[in-house]
């Protein structure tokens, strides 16, 4: 998953998929859903069609740029591999993401709402289990004043947000498998929030612990 080289597959694929497809789409392609997985977004078929790879490609060249004017670029060299790793896993996830969409459009029966809820678990579990390998930067991890501000906050931060990512990860993943789709959106949004908002409120106090 740290190939430089997975990426413009990703892409390729995605586009490839999206051109064979085309001629079967409807005019107007479903580009959202609301947490009941009902459509409440759609777009003309083109660019509409093509938005999946457009996204994959712009991620694609945007973090990669990101990182080389970030002032504390030398950093990235201490956690390359894991950049890497979280870009092809970014990409893989936006490009199955792209494929439900697709089929969705052709009237498959895909439930969107779960499927999306499952997408977004399993890519905080894989982001839980990389976290603690990032080193302080300005684009990637749990940014906070708190975090920005030492290093030592940073470590103790990103520790703890690899706990709380690979537990609400996989809270949305069961949700999303095994119950009704109205506790599973209430589930999946309670555990992402946990996730995310833990490690935050956990970097200031460790920060003010370590000023007093």
């Amino acid at each position: 998953m740290s190939r430089k080289w997975l990426g413009p597959v990703l892409i390729a694929l995605s586009l490839v998929a999206s051109l064979l497809l085309y001629p079967r789409l409807p005019a107007e392609v479903p580009t959202h859903w609301n947490w009941r997985g009902e459509v409440d977004g759609t777009m003309a078929r083109f660019p509409g069609a093509f938005l999946g790879p457009l996204i994959i490609g712009a991620l694609w060249i945007l973090l990669p740029v990101l990182r080389r004017i970030d002032p504390r670029r030398r950093n990235y060299e201490r956690f390359d591999e894991t950049f890497w790793v979280v870009l092809n896993v970014l990409a893989l996830g936006m490009m199955l993401l792209h494929a439900v969409t697709l089929g969705a459009a052709l009237g498959l029966p895909f439930d969107m709402g779960r499927a999306v809820l499952i997408a977004v678990g399993i890519l905080f579990l894989a982001l839980g289990n990389y976290l603690p390998r990032f080193r302080s930067n300005w684009w990637m991890g749990i940014r906070t004043p708190w975090t920005m501000d030492s290093e030592e906050v940073w470590r103790r931060t990103h520790r703890l947000g690899g706990r709380t990512f690979v537990i609400g990860g996989s809270l949305c993943v069961l949700g999303g498998l095994l119950l009704p789709a109205q506790a599973a959106g209430a589930v999946g949004i309670s555990a992402l929030t946990f996730a995310a908002l833990v490690p935050v409120v956990y970097s200031y106090v460790i920060w003010r612990q370590a000023r007093n």
